[in-house]
């Protein structure tokens, strides 16, 4: 029996999700203003599937809407027990925990859109973590693309990446960054320090640049992120005082260890279709990478100092 998912919003994310979910051959139903040929049924109104059943929703709108959205699956005769909402979890911690608080109080299981996980590298990643957890000092992680370039078909001024009050801001945007760490290394971190700011001549009210020092004791993460690089960098670099080092070029899909280095398998388009595979219980392997609420209401914690 097809599996039926409601997909709520349709910008570029959502028509992302919208195509590897038609490839996953589910029953797709999308909420949206702005229909188009998709195969697929569109909605301008929640309440035009009142007398429907889902078990999946999907929430891609723009950031500062998710707590709005989620609640509009509640007003469903029968809720979606399973939802995914695309990344970060909402623009602001409360909001956040407000979404927590309704999925305990409704037994939703909810979970973060942080594909990056599903990426083959990070298996090779986890694996020399662990291995050399008492020799790292150093990690870099960098993220960083011109908003200009980011989605060239759409004048960025116009975009929610350039709003703050609609959840824009690299921090929010490049939250991947804060997810994955925390993933590998945990979030027993001692300290922290934070910069963000808007620094360019972007014509944006969101943070431009973002600035995350993390103090594990024995080990530092550095993350930087920005809507300022040109060409794109996406890099995470793992130093250890025993000369070993790990370099992962998300760019070029190159893993590097020492000397030697592995072109990997899949890529990060493929990673989407493998996150919406486990959500939907598609994934033969049953590897379960995604994110929870509690670790999606971590990184907001911490973006809010």
């Amino acid at each position: 029996m097809k599996r039926k998912v409601l997909l709520i919003g349709y910008g570029s994310i959502g028509k992302r999700h919208a195509r590897n979910l038609i490839e996953l051959e589910v029953e797709l139903y999308i909420l949206t203003k702005y229909p188009d040929d998709l195969n697929a049924i569109f909605l301008k109104d929640i309440n035009e599937i009142r007398n429907e059943e889902f078990d999946y929703c999907i929430i891609a709108s723009p950031t500062a809407r998710h707590l709005d959205d989620l609640k509009k699956c509640l007003a469903l005769p029968t809720k979606p027990k399973n939802i995914l909402i695309e990344k970060p979890l909402e623009s602001l911690y409360l909001r956040g925990n407000e979404m927590k608080n309704i999925s305990e109080a409704y037994s939703l299981s909810i979970f973060i859109a942080y594909n990056l996980r599903f990426l083959d590298a990070f298996n090779i990643i986890d694996k020399f973590v662990k291995e050399q957890k008492n020799q790292i000092r150093i990690v870099e992680v960098v993220a960083g693309q011109d908003l200009k370039e980011w989605r060239p078909f759409k004048d960025y001024t116009q975009s929610y990446s350039a709003h703050r009050e609609q959840g824009g801001g690299v921090d929010l945007d490049l939250s991947h960054e804060i997810d994955y760490t925390l993933w590998l290394f945990g979030n027993n971190f001692k300290d922290k320090i934070i910069y963000r700011n808007k620094i360019s001549n972007l014509k944006i009210n969101s943070p431009d640049i973002f600035k995350l020092i993390l103090d594990y004791n024995t080990f530092i993460v550095d993350i930087t992120l920005d809507y300022i690089r040109n060409p794109k960098e996406r890099y995470i670099k793992i130093i250890c005082e025993n000369g070993k080092n790990l370099y992962y070029n998300f760019i070029t899909n190159t893993l590097k260890i020492d000397e030697k280095t592995i072109i990997m398998n899949g890529n990060i388009e493929q990673s989407y279709k493998k996150m919406l595979k486990t959500f939907l219980g598609l994934d033969k392997k049953k590897e379960n990478k995604l994110c929870s609420i509690e670790e999606g209401l971590n990184i907001l914690k911490i973006l809010e100092g």
